[in-house]
């Protein structure tokens, strides 16, 4: 939790220092490298805890001044459990969830240093889930298999939208928002241009 408020603190300082930049221009070709974590964490509804944060990464290439494609990987470690106890049964789980597609995405002109943009991204998510299922305490051993109450993860089609802004602090270093399904569903980070 300290490392999450940290980061937000570093990132909202860095958006709002004053640098007597110039307008940030943007060429075909010029190539963008982000690093985020996601403040909301994965699976949020299931109650999880969270062991490794969302992360995700990105490379977007330029083609135009206002428009990029890009490839996006991203990680996420959870764990859980569910009490079933009319079964007498408890499941804890482990899920390593990982997403990878492409990115297309539409950036606004410069709006002194800010930037908006937006797009959609295409590809896979790729769960691995570990679960143990037991006895409550006091429950009967029984003799057949202890059944399961959850389905097992699968992989699955991964199409998404999301939104977000970007405030370049330097000519090639930016912090950047965004909002959209993937491993988080608001995420920050930084981003370098070359």
């Amino acid at each position: 939790m300290k490392v999450r408020v940290s980061i937000i603190v570093f990132l909202l300082a860095a958006t709002t220092i004053h640098l007597s930049a110039q307008q940030v221009k943007i060429k075909p070709g010029q190539v963008q490298v982000g690093f985020g974590i996601g403040l909301v964490p994965t699976y949020v509804a299931d109650a999880t805890s969270t062991i490794v944060p969302p992360i995700s990464t990105q490379v977007d290439v330029f083609l135009s001044p206002n428009f990029s494609l890009g490839a996006y990987v991203a990680y996420s470690k959870v764990n859980g459990e569910s009490v079933y106890p009319n079964a007498g049964l408890v499941e804890t789980f482990v899920n390593e969830t990982w997403m990878a597609g492409i990115r297309t995405t539409m950036h606004s002109n410069d709006l002194n240093d800010w930037r908006v943009y937006g797009g959609f991204t295409i590809g896979a998510s790729l769960p691995s889930i570990d679960k143990t299922v037991q006895l409550l305490p006091g429950e009967i051993q029984r003799d057949d298999e202890l059944p399961s109450f959850s389905r097992p993860g699968e992989n699955g089609f991964l199409f998404s939208g999301f939104v977000g802004t970007r405030r370049y602090i330097t000519e090639n270093w930016s912090a950047y928002g965004e909002v959209g399904f993937g491993i988080s569903l608001v995420n920050v980070g930084l981003s370098y241009k070359f």
